[in-house]
């Protein structure tokens, strides 16, 4: 029956791919466009939607090869491109479905279904494969045709990867693929450098478990560490130019430049040292314990995902960063109210990303009359910093359940020796 539903709704998602998208979908074809003609100088005066180049470079060759295939001439949307960062953004939004977006949703699609099954494959819990298509999916990969889901899947994977090597006998190669998958996600979008950190503590506590001479231990981090930062910059070697501008000064920064309506002042910096702080602690001191119980590891990396939603303002795509440590807190922790919490975040989070679509236009414009119709039926009279903040407060109170469960195991363990 399972199986059954996910073909259902991948069937659903792929006939939803020629829908009509939001502007972003159509900056980010442009560009991708752009590379197919001029791969050395395709960023030249990018402007808005600025990514690393990884996915302008693989979108660029497969809209090539579709107009091989379909016989549509790439040079029309070639030239749109200097109007795309000039205009606004209505106008670069396609009124309805066509050919031209459905091939380019393809590559994001793939990216999708094989999310859905790795999480199918290597959860305990097959249902849980079904948060994949919910609505933070439909969001920013159907309404947005944003790259998300791309980021999110080679994340995932680190994650899963990281997992295994904590526990496995032989785990360098577990750690430096782990490692690799995180360098790779960075490739597309860098919010997955902020479980760098996190990764190099457990790797730290591994190294310690095993009894390894200090030069060993060094190394072995170092190899990880390595394989991460080749994978990241590797792309950017005939970009020199353009790293700055784009990672330094575009949407990375978001970090302190827009705090969450919840504080009103940047404060994740200091919550994330907090965090990291405390989970070094912990882990170096019990190392055994923390490796032992992958709740331990899953719990770290979903409180820093969890804090960095709270702590700011983040776009409505972004969340889709929260699926892959939230799809392991369900699957390996047991409480009954992990699955009442994403329930409740998932369709406040529809709520919050439809009341942010209605606001700029996209959903009328688009043609989801029905989406528009819910966002002004449900919070048309509620503000929208209001919405954020029953969001944020919702993964704190989640992120608290986590950690009383921990505390609660942690005194068993204690009281049973």
């Amino acid at each position: 029956m399972l199986k059954a539903l996910l073909l259902l709704l991948g069937a659903f998602y792929f006939i939803a791919g020629a829908l009509p998208k939001h502007a972003d979908y159509w900056v980010i074809a442009n560009i991708s466009v752009a590379f197919a003609f001029d791969p050395l100088h395709f960023m030249a005066g990018v402007k808005g939607v600025a990514f690393p180049p990884t996915f302008y470079a693989l979108q660029g060759a497969w809209l090539w090869f579709g107009s091989h295939l379909f016989h549509y001439d790439l040079a029309i949307n070639y030239n749109l491109t200097s109007s795309t960062f000039n205009s606004s953004a209505p106008s670069l939004m396609q009124a309805s479905p066509g050919l031209f977006p459905f091939w380019g949703m393809i590559p994001i699609l793939a990216a999708l279904f094989l999310l859905v099954g790795i999480a199918y494959k290597e959860l305990r819990n097959k249902w849980l494969a079904l948060i994949c298509f919910g609505p933070i999916t439909f969001v920013s990969v159907i309404i947005m045709g944003q790259i998300d889901v791309v980021c999110v899947l080679f994340i995932f994977v680190s994650m899963i990867l990281l997992q295994r090597a904590l526990k496995a006998e032989k785990y360098l190669s577990l750690l430096l693929l782990g490692y690799l998958a995180l360098g790779v996600s960075m490739q597309f979008k860098t919010y997955g450098g902020l479980l760098l950190p996190a990764y190099a503590i457990y790797t730290l506590a591994l190294v310690r478990t095993r009894k390894l001479e200090t030069a060993k231990s060094l190394l072995t981090l170092g190899s990880c560490l390595a394989a991460f930062f080749v994978a990241t910059f590797i792309v950017w070697l005939p970009y020199p130019g353009w790293f700055t501008t784009i990672i330094l000064h575009g949407q990375s920064n978001f970090l302190l430049q827009f705090p969450s309506p919840l504080f009103q002042v940047p404060i994740w910096l200091l919550g994330y040292v907090f965090i990291l702080s405390y989970m070094a602690a912990r882990v170096l001191r019990k190392p055994l314990m923390s490796l032992r119980d992958e709740k331990y590891f899953v719990f770290d990396t979903f409180a820093i995902v969890a804090w960095f939603f709270i702590a700011v303002q983040t776009l409505p795509q972004w969340w889709m960063f929260l699926l892959p440590p939230a799809l392991l807190v369900l699957d390996s922790f047991r409480s009954k109210y992990g699955l009442v919490f994403c329930i409740l975040i998932l369709f406040t989070y529809l709520s919050y990303s439809m009341h942010s679509l209605a606001f700029t236009g996209v959903l009328n414009f688009a043609g989801y009359h029905i989406l528009a119709w819910f966002a002004g039926l449900g919070f048309g009279m509620i503000a929208f910093g209001w919405v954020f903040i029953v969001m944020a407060g919702l993964l704190m109170f989640w992120v608290f359940a986590l950690s009383k469960e921990l505390s609660d195991k942690e005194a068993e363990s204690s009281t049973a020796t």
